[in-house]
């Protein structure tokens, strides 16, 4: 018999063989003696701890508050006092205090108001942190009317009782909006105001206390990319694989950005990786506590709940499925927000942080300010969100340090990927679930769009980033895995439009069925 074979067939078994011998020869001995399980968990803790080092160093030197770090550090100090009858924690007796004072519209008896406690404070042995020239006075009168101070912490009764303050409130210098000492954000769940209220109380009320929790979040993250990595490529590459994907994403701006500051965003990011772990895990519960986690982050976290849905529908029995994924976070959700309702009353509550949340996330909240950026947007890289600037020397001008402006190759590189792939997504090594979390979840900002939430920024990327980053590491591993994978995807893509080519001649019917199969005994 002539038996023929093709230069393509030889070149693919060749391929197999050096793959053998890779992994006989280097991976086997590592894989003894539970050697190559302790070099990636090394790997793995000085990742992360070497982000959370070089970006806690970088940001620990902005002594003041970073963009909407005013809103999220200042509710949380806020619900710190009013809720837990707590306060910032300070060494010795020396703190610094918010003072706010009676509002005027009139700007000399404003000034006049601020001169006569500021005397007051320096005669009780005080000193003047900000004043009028920080809190100033504006004609329209949306402004602080305030001063911060630094005295002894026995003197703040003696403050509060002076007939022209309104109100005080120990910490970090507020910054100067309006009504800022009563804010509370109800418009987002309580969850990250916790853990920054948290660092608040046990280690101090600065700068970079703030920050922390979003550091180890950010570096949680990198660390989930690697575990998520293991799960779907199975064999020993994950672990270069893996970290090719964390290292990538910790270079991101947008991901190092958000993961710099005391916002909510790099929290939505870590509970979201973590649903898709626990989902590849075959985690029910895992999944939805994650989940649930996420969303009492911030509300967007719920649209990682979709392709969680659509794939645990199909693993498990849907109603169990459902149960799981819809009640686990509500409870989670409603756990975390007891201090509200026991305080506020369950009508107050559901008003201001169900009700009133929702249709602030469906409105156009602002015209001014930064750029807003539509959700394609972001995978170009348009209208970056700027967060910090530092100014340089060398050019004499200030310089955005800090800015979630993404990096639009890498991005526009795995919709290429994901396109070329689309018709051979079952055949990648975890069944496409990973491509339809990373789709699912961005495709959710645009149904927010639509419905109405047109306000977005580039910084709401950073939930995805990470399934952006995961998801391309596993379609290059797919790709280069082997060159019959490539060749298979081409040929799909033949078959796809060699179908449109028959259709629109009118040689084929395209029709759609709904079929119903019965898991155990085949179709019925």
């Amino acid at each position: 018999m002539d038996v023929r074979t093709s230069d393509s067939e030889v070149n693919d078994d060749a391929q197999r063989w050096r793959n053998d011998l890779i992994r006989n020869q280097v991976f086997k001995p590592l894989r003894s003696g539970g050697v190559f399980k302790v070099l990636t968990v090394f790997l793995i803790l000085a990742l992360a701890l070497t982000y959370s080092f070089f970006v806690y160093r970088y940001v620990s030197n902005i002594n003041d508050y970073i963009s909407d770090e005013c809103w999220y550090v200042s509710s949380a100090r806020n619900i710190l006092s009013k809720y837990f009858g707590l306060t910032p924690r300070f060494e010795g007796d020396e703190v610094l205090v918010t003072v706010e004072l009676t509002k005027y519209l009139v700007r000399e008896s404003y000034y006049s108001e601020v001169r006569e406690l500021k005397s007051y404070v320096a005669g009780i042995g005080g000193a003047i942190i900000k004043d009028e020239n920080y809190y100033q006075f504006k004609d329209d009168g949306k402004y602080l009317p305030a001063i911060c101070v630094k005295l002894n912490r026995s003197q703040i009764p003696n403050i509060t009782k002076l007939p022209y303050v309104v109100n005080v409130a120990m910490g970090y210098c507020y910054p100067t909006a309006e009504n800022i000492l009563n804010y509370l954000n109800f418009e987002h769940p309580p969850l990250v105001k916790y853990l920054i209220a948290l660092a608040m109380a046990t280690v101090g009320d600065e700068p970079g206390v703030w920050r922390i929790p979003s550091i180890i979040a950010g570096a949680l993250t990198l660390a989930f990319v690697v575990l998520t990595i293991k799960k779907v490529v199975g064999n020993t590459s994950w672990i270069y694989v893996g970290m090719a994907a964390a290292v990538i994403t910790a270079l991101d701006p947008t991901f190092r950005s958000m993961s710099m500051v005391a916002m909510l965003d790099i929290f939505v990011a870590l509970f979201t990786i973590l649903t898709l772990y626990f989902t590849l895990s075959n985690s029910l519960i895992g999944t939805s506590v994650a989940l649930g986690l996420g969303i009492a982050s911030k509300l967007n976290a719920a649209f990682a709940g979709v392709p969680a849905v659509l794939v645990w529908v199909n693993k498990e029995k849907p109603a169990k499925a459902l149960l799981y994924l819809i009640y686990i976070p509500i409870a989670l959700f409603l756990m975390f927000n007891i201090p509200f309702i026991v305080k506020d009353g369950f009508l107050n509550w559901w008003g201001s942080s169900v009700e009133g949340a929702i249709r602030w996330h469906l409105s156009v909240k602002t015209t001014e300010g930064p750029p807003q950026s539509m959700p394609w947007e972001w995978l170009i890289g348009r209208n970056p969100f700027v967060l910090h600037y530092v100014y340089d020397p060398n050019s004499g001008q200030w310089v955005a340090d800090i800015i979630a402006s993404g990096n639009p190759v890498l991005y526009l590189l795995t919709v290429a990927l994901s396109i070329f792939i689309l018709p051979s997504i079952k055949d990648l090594p975890d069944k496409g679930l990973t491509y339809i979390f990373t789709w699912v979840t961005y495709l959710m900002y645009i149904v927010m769009w639509v419905a109405g939430g047109k306000t977005q920024y580039s910084f709401y990327s950073v939930q995805v980033v990470p399934l952006i980053y995961t998801l391309l590491l596993e379609l290059i591993y797919y790709l280069l895995s082997s060159t019959a994978n490539i060749r298979k995807a081409v040929e799909n893509w033949v078959k796809v439009f060699k179908v449109i080519s028959d259709w629109l001649a009118g040689k084929v019917k395209i029709s759609v069925k709904v079929v119903v199969q019965d898991r155990c005994d085949g179709m019925v």
